[in-house]
């Protein structure tokens, strides 16, 4: 990794984590409310994890889309290339996906101390290991990510280019969530599949990989033509 490639990468991560910290001190505050005045034992029995399991996706997914109009024209005046961006902006959505999970994590172990909240590492009983649930969540919360970028890039081309990657990046996103469901909860488009959950956890895996070596091809595709305009 080059020099160029650590600076960007530092200035980008810090930035997006300045809207992490406006982000999990809200969601914390909904969590508190939610379990102090719904009564609701599903509710009440779950961590901080496990309801900012949605929310961090489409934090993510958000932070994908804003990346584009906030990053690269800034990137190309600084002398990267379009392939050099993409680099940097994979490798910060990666330290930005374990950071966020690591907060949440810590955030949810804190609260955990407390008599008031729950433990539950989901809402509802646990289908699989804690371990297989925060994998999930680190590769689906990486390719939400992916996801918003695509659509970024697409409605940086245009409008009809816009609309085009907000499919392509539905059928993504859809298709991964979905898969983890299936593997973590037994559960897809909530038909009970618990039969055939089980055993299926290196497929989910290879499968999740493959959508996120799918995502970051069509990324490469998108950027290398991608045209800028240097303000």
């Amino acid at each position: 990794m080059n020099n160029k490639v650590k600076l960007a990468t530092m200035d980008f991560s810090s930035q997006i984590f300045k809207w992490i910290l406006w982000y999990l001190p809200i969601m914390l505050i909904v969590y508190i409310l939610v379990s102090l005045f719904v009564n609701d034992t599903d509710i009440n029995e779950m961590s901080f994890y496990a309801m900012a399991l949605s929310a961090n996706e489409i934090f993510m997914l958000v932070a994908g889309i804003l990346s584009v109009f906030t990053f690269l024209e800034l990137s190309i005046g600084l002398g990267l290339t379009r392939r050099t961006f993409l680099r940097v902006m994979l490798i910060t959505g990666a330290i930005i996906t374990i950071a966020l999970a690591a907060l949440t994590g810590i955030i949810s172990v804190i609260m955990n101390f407390m008599p008031w909240f729950g433990g539950g590492i989901v809402v509802g009983e646990l289908q699989s290991s804690p371990f297989v649930h925060i994998l999930g969540h680190l590769l689906t919360t990486f390719t939400f990510f992916l996801g918003g970028f695509i659509i970024s890039i697409g409605f940086y081309r245009g409008f009809l280019g816009g609309m085009i990657s907000i499919v392509l990046s539905l059928c993504i996103l859809v298709a991964i969530d979905s898969l983890w469901m299936w593997q973590t909860r037994g559960t897809v488009f909530d038909i009970d599949v618990t039969p055939y959950a089980s055993g299926n956890l290196f497929m989910t895996i290879l499968f999740s990989l493959f959508l996120i070596f799918f995502t970051v091809a069509v990324l490469q595709s998108l950027v290398r033509s991608i045209p800028v305009k240097v303000r």
